[in-house]
């Protein structure tokens, strides 16, 4: 008996181990760094629960002044993807931050760095980079994340960023990315729908994070509150651009969260425009989490700001 005992016992300690080793494991997650929340949404819709994202930024920043923090360090050290929008719109932190990190992974040139402006037509491309200028892009404006069409270009670059560092996972990352494509064909038509009214509008700007979109719906910008990009304003400047505002009829100043300041302010006093505050990121308002609730967020803004009776 004793014996026997002997043996069930390390028999079910056998079956014990062999059921311990048919369980699968847990697979660690992909990581990925991404510079804005606008990119780290389109990577968790498409990577799944593959995927675990960070993003350097919270939605409310300019991202032409961002601090890098040493804190950051430690996500791109770990990640196996480092996603940017590119076009130099992060060359405030992001270059410093990659360099420190010292993961080879994510560097230029390496399969594990994604840059979404790759492939795309650029505008407002500068002449001259000369610091007269202002803080000027030299291969064009970098706000691809508003142009309504820019969900569609961000979401195929992460695709292929995605199976480029963890092809054994294509298969879910396509039908993924095949249901949010579809998701962003619905989004077009009901912001197509609404741009069609905006045509012909005219607004003053502070800075030219809409340029895109005002081009993609026929919008005017009647001038720039900004002196230069990252370069205040002057008195000069502000009694020209309300002088011009009030000849050609602008009742609209379009600002993001960061740039509703006192010249902002001034001008809207003077004009009489009204200041429509827009996201310039995922997160910069609470209603705004995903990107396309980003962008049906600007579409009604600028509904309701171009329908006011004047």
């Amino acid at each position: 008996m004793k014996a026997l005992s002997t043996i069930t016992l390390v028999l079910l300690a056998l079956t014990n181990l062999n059921a311990e080793s048919a369980t699968p494991k847990p697979v660690e997650k992909l990581r990925v760094v991404a510079t804005i929340p606008d990119i780290a949404d389109i990577v968790n819709r498409i990577g799944g629960d593959v995927v675990a994202v960070t993003s350097l930024t919270k939605g409310r920043e300019n991202l032409h002044a961002v601090t890098a923090r040493p804190s950051q360090l430690v996500a791109l050290s770990r990640a196996k993807m480092f996603v940017q929008v590119g076009l130099s719109l992060e060359a405030a932190f992001a270059p410093g931050l990659l360099e420190s990190a010292r993961n080879r992974a994510i560097l230029p040139g390496k399969p594990g760095f994604v840059n979404l402006s790759d492939d795309w037509k650029a505008v407002d491309v500068p002449v001259s980079t000369s610091r007269e200028g202002g803080d000027l892009h030299p291969q064009g404006n970098p706000h691809l994340n508003l142009d309504p069409r820019g969900g569609r270009h961000m979401a195929r670059k992460v695709l292929e960023g995605l199976i480029r560092v963890a092809p054994e996972f294509r298969a879910g990352f396509e039908s993924r990315f095949e249901q949010y494509s579809g998701e962003l064909e619905l989004a077009e038509v009901r912001w197509s729908a609404l741009g069609e009214s905006f045509k012909g509008e005219k607004v003053a700007v502070y800075h030219q994070e809409y340029i895109y979109l005002a081009k993609h719906y026929g919008i005017e910008i009647s001038d720039s509150i900004e002196l230069r990009p990252g370069i205040p304003s002057t008195p000069n400047h502000l009694a020209s651009v309300v002088a011009k505002m009030k000849a050609e009829g602008v009742h609209v100043i379009l600002v993001s969260p960061w740039s509703r300041n006192r010249e902002v302010e001034r001008v809207s006093e003077l004009t009489g425009a009204q200041i429509v505050v827009l996201p310039n990121q995922v997160g910069g308002s609470p209603e705004t989490q995903t990107w396309i609730e980003m962008m049906d967020s600007i579409h009604d803004s600028l509904k309701a700001a171009f329908t006011v009776e004047r």
